[in-house]
């Protein structure tokens, strides 16, 4: 999902929605004011986490923001980067990939300045 279209995020969303026959309904109950629950409270553990990351992947793309969200650029790296920066401008999964990518941008520099 981090490296497809706009267009193939929603066939996924809506697929992995369909499929788990979410059915978003506003509830109150507790100390919670409205709020929205798109599955039973009796479905799997795995099929509540499946359809709560789906509604927020709707927000996503309804936003406009798909572009926030992608893989780390560090080479070997596939932890995910969701790019909170105004500038949009984050790169790395965390600071140890970013670390790692300056020394090996240093070093690639000091080699070219020996030659």
């Amino acid at each position: 999902i981090w490296e497809v279209d706009e267009e193939q995020v929603v066939e996924i969303v809506n697929d992995l929605l369909r499929t788990s026959n979410a059915l978003p309904q506003l509830v109150k109950h507790d100390v919670w004011d409205y709020h929205l629950h798109a599955t039973p409270p009796n479905a799997p553990l795995a099929t509540r986490m499946a359809v709560e990351a789906a509604m927020a992947f709707v927000d996503v793309v309804r936003g406009k923001e798909l572009s926030r969200l992608r893989t780390c650029d560090y080479p070997g790296c596939d932890n995910v980067v969701v790019d909170l920066s105004k500038n949009r401008s984050k790169r790395f999964c965390d600071a140890g990939c970013g670390n790692k990518a300056a020394v090996a941008a240093y070093r690639a520099r000091k080699a070219a300045a020996k030659n």
